[in-house]
């Protein structure tokens, strides 16, 4: 027996008996009608007292319900104080177990001690416990875990780690990396041992040799050219060109000129001959070379390095 074969609309029940009432029909089919009324009223009746019937397309859209098991379609702003959702026990309106499709929150959506499987996303979430591909997390901060890929399009912070456990490292050489030991400064370490440090003035330092980082200091140009006949040169390294000034006179000319003229300079020449610096300025030097006796003399092999 099944009550929803009758229509809401009472003229539209003019299905044969007991199914429905037409016009014309025998007295005997009358009383066939009324006594399947009166079993289907029964049968209703008693499903809904004892929790047991079935609602194939319910409609419900307000009340509480107590003790119900729901399959299939939608309820909207529900009060549910017990029954099952997807096989699962719920209290309230909170399911303590059980597997979802879709989960879809408007509000703020809290998960506490659950494991999340597959994908998922949100936005501002909290989560106060639970796991991350199989690791422990704590608040929105997990203690230790593996990402194929992490992003953050704001500011990344790390730890400032040491020269034994750098900040950022790699897999399998832990001891490896970049570090902060102060405030504006970026270390790099080896197997354990800081070797190399941008400080806080923007020096880069390095072990090489020293016995512990220090400040490197870097040539700022070098030239090697022949002096004689027409100047060419053969190499250089932040020297644009060399101006023949007469015999035994030069000035090598900086591509980028020095920060100021309290630069070093270091030359030579064929052996026997000598060397002097002239006239230093931020965007050359001038240098001169003499012979044995002390006279002007071009060279064939002028060397000339710049430091500050």
């Amino acid at each position: 027996m099944a009550y929803t074969k009758y229509s809401l609309t009472p003229a539209n029940n003019t299905a044969a008996p007991p199914d429905g009432a037409p016009e014309g029909m025998l007295p005997s089919a009358v009383n066939d009608t009324m006594r399947d009324m009166m079993a289907q009223i029964r049968d209703c009746g008693d499903g809904i007292r004892d929790g047991t019937y079935t609602m194939t397309a319910p409609k419900i859209t307000g009340g509480t319900i107590t003790g119900a098991t729901f399959t299939g379609n939608t309820f909207s702003s529900p009060v549910i104080s017990g029954g099952t959702i997807n096989n699962a026990t719920i209290g309230a309106t909170t399911a303590s177990t059980g597997a979802f499709s879709t989960l879809s929150a408007t509000g703020a959506t809290t998960f506490s001690g659950a494991t999340v499987a597959n994908t998922f996303s949100s936005s501002g979430a909290t989560i106060t416990g639970g796991t991350i591909n199989s690791t422990a997390i704590g608040g929105t901060t997990a203690a230790a875990g593996k990402f194929t890929t992490l992003e953050a399009t704001g500011v990344t912070t790390v730890q400032a780690g040491t020269a034994a456990l750098p900040a950022i490292t790699t897999t399998g050489d832990t001891n490896t990396g970049i570090f902060f030991s102060a405030a504006d400064t970026i270390d790099f370490a080896e197997g354990g041992t800081a070797t190399g440090q941008f400080d806080s003035s923007g020096n880069f330092k390095f072990n090489s040799g020293y016995g512990s980082v220090a400040t490197a200091y870097g040539c700022r140009a070098w030239v090697n050219f022949n002096g004689t006949g027409t100047v060419a040169i053969r190499g250089s390294g932040n020297v644009s060109s060399i101006t023949d000034n007469g015999v035994g006179d030069y000035t090598v000319n900086f591509t980028t000129a020095m920060p100021d003229t309290n630069y070093s300079a270091v030359g030579n020449v064929t052996a026997g001959k000598f060397l002097g610096m002239d006239t230093l300025l931020v965007g050359s030097i001038q240098i001169a070379s003499r012979d044995v006796a002390n006279a002007p003399s071009d060279q064939s092999n002028v060397l000339v390095a710049v430091f500050r």
